[in-house]
């Protein structure tokens, strides 16, 4: 008897147990995807990892700007910000190998050294060299190591409300995830998306962050966490740093402290009225910033 769509492996094991449920996710997916505004391509590249999932957009002769995203948003999230970005880059936002989104893990990246490899490996089968580096939560945390890891190779770096890195985590954000992942419904994951922001978040966004919980498995083997002055020292290029006035998951008031005080070549700034997620809630005001650190006023 053929197999059905709920009983045939999908091409993402390690996330989704069935075809069918990251069929619904990959739907989800395509939908916020379809926000941008901005002419885009996908493709995969492969990695000793899996094959990365990669959304390319801009100029072809822009300069190279890499984007990492926030933990179970995907690289969708960039749709309020990727009209400004990709102005005149050529932008290649990457889905995080192991978090839940369109990329098919073989092995998950089990320490900060081999998610840098994993980052190297996939902007070596995109023969991109010298870039811009951006991120934001998780995707920041990230954009932080793999800066350290290879300070020669970024040109500049955004880190818009980065995951631990310079502070500790709540641990009321902590408990509230485990609690999400383990009880994924409906109500469960917008009370936890309510509490992560007290903006209205974009509904299609919203929907696919709930089918990556309701239909996926999260297999992040590195979790965010502090990162040395003596790691922090490693950021010789110029760095913008922003924190919203609402943050919820660590103290950004203490982190605003210890950025300015660290002597980089950091611009650090607060968001008045702007939680987590400010690059959804405050995007013209995001976008400007953006806007003018990458051109260099």
């Amino acid at each position: 008897m053929p197999q059905t769509a709920t009983t045939t492996t999908s091409e993402n094991p390690l996330h989704f147990k069935t075809l069918k449920k990251e069929s619904r996710y990959r739907d989800q997916y395509a939908k916020s995807l379809a926000q941008w505004d901005v002419p885009y391509s996908t493709c995969y590249v492969p990695t000793s990892f899996g094959d990365t999932h990669v959304v390319t957009c801009g100029p072809e002769d822009g300069e190279p700007l890499v984007l990492l995203h926030a933990m179970g948003f995907s690289s969708t999230v960039w749709h309020p910000n990727i009209a400004t970005l990709a102005e005149q880059h050529r932008v290649y936002a990457l889905d995080f190998i192991g978090d839940l989104n369109n990329s098919r893990p073989s092995n998950l990246p089990a320490s900060l050294e081999q998610c840098a490899q994993w980052l190297e490996e996939t902007l070596a089968a995109l023969h991109v060299d010298s870039f811009t580096l951006g991120g934001i939560s998780y995707g920041a945390f990230q954009a932080i190591n793999y800066a350290g890891h290879a300070p020669q190779r970024v040109k500049k770096l955004f880190l818009l409300s980065p995951a631990a890195s310079f502070v500790p985590l709540h641990k009321a954000f902590i408990n509230r995830i485990i609690l999400m992942a383990a009880l994924p419904v409906k109500w469960n994951v917008n009370l936890f998306l309510r509490w992560l922001s007290r903006h209205r978040l974009n509904k299609l966004l919203a929907e696919q962050f709930y089918a990556a919980f309701k239909y996926g498995t999260l297999s992040l083997r590195v979790a965010p966490s502090v990162y040395s002055d003596e790691e922090l020292h490693r950021l010789t290029m110029p760095v913008l740093l922003l924190f919203g006035d609402q943050e919820v998951i660590s103290d950004a008031s203490s982190a605003f402290e210890r950025a300015k005080g660290l002597g980089l070549d950091l611009q650090v700034e607060m968001v008045s009225g702007a939680g987590h997620m400010m690059n959804l809630e405050k995007p013209e005001e995001v976008n400007s910033k953006l806007n003018r650190f990458l051109r260099g006023d």
